[in-house]
């Protein structure tokens, strides 16, 4: 409990007054011993101990009538938020996470969690009446001084945006305000939806962050707001690429829900350089990925668009934005070790290009891969032993911008590893039996079920060789002794892959099931996304910013109402020069994992944080109620109760008259 006016608490001295009466009206009276006093003190002995417990409770209403009296003049505050600890508080900075996910509504869609966070927090600080307000947002990342609570929903740096959010950062930003202000007493306010990706539980500035408020001459409190309510289903939208392709966009598509209600169809509209269209997808699962052909006009040029579904729990994810210019060719690198047999290399370098769209393979020995163009490369394929220094060095540098690398089982014995995943020995299968598949990821990866749900004939896969697969890898397809086929490590925006048999009648079926055409198609379009990543930002990122004397302007049809203030922090279609850029909210906002409470208390280990959960267990959901009355109220029912027990009881009446006397 929070006590505004916590001087007043001394007058809690004055509950002694009553008792200090009692004693001295004791010392009024002196004691005469009397001999007839005697007799009546014995005949009133039984209820000497009701007297006695009656003028304690008599005692004691007075001294807790005195005791409510002074609480209410101290305005005390109940709550989670403000009703733990007490003091006055002088300078409160709010951490203010209005990432997209902040956009989300759920029983009022008028009010978002950013609406309704800023309407408590102006109530609070009205509350508090004398403290100062400042704001650090999720987007500036700069601490701005609020003059009044009541403006706080109307300021620029407090409107929605479509930026993501970085908590710790905006933590050590806090402190570094408060000791350079020397704010006195203060506290943080930290209110956010708990993103996972926002919190960044595993950042070592953590570590920084309670180090620094741990010191002995900075004492501050941390309050959570958390805003993780989920009462409504959200869906979302995002263009995961766009790219010309033989005379047709190919938009590839990902939707998402947070619960898998069962089966269901969503409405998806299409807006391609102000030409609108809508069509309606079949969607089961949480996630569910698809495509979207639109024919082109010309060969060659820029082009632009965005892609939306119907409004949901939150409006800044149901539409996504893309660009894209002239087509490129989808260029692969095939790198082998000379004992590579021919049959190998022939089912590799058809795979890779198979005849359609605009592919091409180039084939090179393990001491000619400094000749790859990384900048060009959409997949490479590694069929020779793990690459050491500086190669591998140039292919890490490859996935962390977005490529895929395929290790295949080298023939000679590889010492090295790669991105934490290394090759181990050779397994045969022993007599006429065979290494079959047990079970596949079917919702990602190379072997995913088809865009219409089919499934790929994994389990047709038999092998006779595999070599066995080491590291931190997820597993995307296991034979039924629980080794990989197919293991992933994902690094940034690019993909390791490692599959553990060749598509050799030496090694496997794999070309006679053309799963490895499959497999390797996949990962061609995982990495080709890199190439036209040149058209897509982030919110809020400065690729999304105008460079040297550009202009950044605004070219996109999407109905949107903007705060020009926020223009930096808002997705869309933009030309920034010559350049076109279409800016999007930053992939983690679509995620759907929240931080746990064992996350949030290794973030704030040590810190004596305290949590408000968006609406608790007793249904309220603000951040104080000052509860002075409740004390006032208080005060009457003990005077009353006082008044009560000082009642003297009624005597009975006797009859005075004199009794008759008998005839004699």
């Amino acid at each position: 409990m929070t006590f505004l006016q916590q001087a007043m608490l001394w007058g809690l001295f004055a509950v002694s007054i009553p008792i200090i009466i009692h004693l001295l009206n004791r010392r009024r009276f002196r004691t005469v011993e009397w001999g007839a006093m005697q007799f009546l003190l014995k005949a009133t002995r039984d209820s000497r101990g009701k007297k006695r417990l009656k003028h304690i409770l008599i005692l004691l209403m007075r001294s807790l009538a005195v005791a409510a009296l002074v609480f209410a003049i101290a305005r005390p505050l109940a709550g989670g938020f403000l009703g733990w600890g007490g003091g006055q508080v002088e300078t409160v900075v709010l951490i203010l996470d209005r990432s997209a996910s902040m956009e989300r509504s759920e029983k009022d869609i008028q009010v978002t969690k950013r609406k309704s966070v800023l309407t408590k927090v102006a109530d609070a600080m009205n509350e508090l009446e004398a403290a100062r307000l400042v704001v650090i947002d999720s987007a500036t990342g700069q601490a701005q001084e609020v003059p009044s609570p009541d403006v706080l929903p109307e300021l620029s740096f407090t409107a929605p945006t479509d930026s993501g959010a970085d908590i710790p950062g905006m933590l050590i930003n806090s402190l570094d305000y408060l000791k350079e202000a020397k704010a006195g007493r203060n506290e943080i306010w930290v209110a956010s939806d708990l993103q996972r990706e926002n919190w960044a539980p595993e950042d070592s500035r953590w570590e920084a962050f309670r180090a620094s408020l741990s010191e002995e001459d900075f004492q501050t409190k941390v309050r959570i707001l958390a805003l993780n309510g989920r009462e409504r289903n959200d869906f979302s939208i995002r263009v995961v690429s766009a790219r010309r392709e033989s005379g047709e966009l190919v938009l590839d598509l990902e939707l998402q829900r947070e619960e898998d209600a069962g089966p269901t169809t969503v409405t998806v509209n299409v807006d391609h350089m102000g030409a609108r269209s809508g069509s309606e997808v079949a969607f089961n699962g949480q996630s569910q990925s698809f495509r979207k052909r639109i024919a082109l006009t010309g060969t060659s040029g820029q082009g632009f668009g965005w892609v939306s579904i119907t409004d949901n729990a939150n409006k800044r994810n149901n539409v996504s934005y893309y660009a894209y210019g002239d087509e490129a060719p989808v260029q692969s690198y095939l790198i082998a070790e000379s004992s590579t047999d021919e049959e190998t290399l022939k089912s590799l370098t058809t795979a890779l290009a198979p005849g359609f769209a605009n592919q091409q393979v180039i084939t090179r020995s393990p001491e000619l891969a400094y000749q790859v163009n990384f900048e060009a490369a959409s997949l490479i394929v590694w069929k020779a032993p793990i690459p050491q220094s500086p190669v591998s060095d140039q292919l890490f540098d490859y996935v962390k911008s977005g490529g895929v690398v395929l290790f295949l089982p080298p023939s000679e014995e590889s010492e090295s590893s790669f991105a934490g995943l290394s090759w181990g020995a050779v397994r045969e299968a022993p007599g006429d039996k065979y290494f079959i598949v047990k079970d596949w990821e079917r919702g990602d990866g190379a072997f995913r079920d088809a865009s219409d749900g089919a499934p790929l004939p994994i389990d047709r896969i038999r092998a006779i060789k595999r070599r066995e697969i080491s590291g931190d890898y997820t597993s995307l397809a296991n034979w039924v002794n629980g080794e990989p086929l197919l293991a992933r490590r994902v690094i940034e925006a690019g993909q390791v892959l490692f599959l553990s048999t060749l598509p050799s009648y030496t090694w496997s079926n794999l070309e006679q099931t053309a799963l490895h055409l499959v497999a390797l198609q996949r990962s061609l379009e995982e990495g080709s996304r890199r190439i036209g990543a040149s058209f897509f930002a982030a919110a809020g990122e400065e690729s999304s910013l105008p460079v040297g004397e550009e202009i950044r302007t605004r070219v996109d049809s999407y109905e949107e109402i903007t705060d020009p203030g926020n223009a930096d922090f808002e997705a869309g279609v933009y030309r920034l020069g010559e350049r076109l850029i279409a800016v999007n909210r930053p992939l983690g906002e679509d995620s759907l994992e929240a931080l746990t409470g064992a996350d949030l208390g290794s973030s704030l280990a040590d810190t004596g944080y305290s949590l408000l959960e968006e609406q608790d267990a007793s249904g309220n959901n603000s951040l104080s109620r000052p509860v002075w009355r409740w004390f006032l109220i208080a005060m009457l029912l003990f005077l009353i109760l006082e008044a009560l027990l000082c009642l003297q009881p009624r005597r009975p009446v006797t009859n005075s008259a004199p009794s008759p006397q008998p005839l004699t």
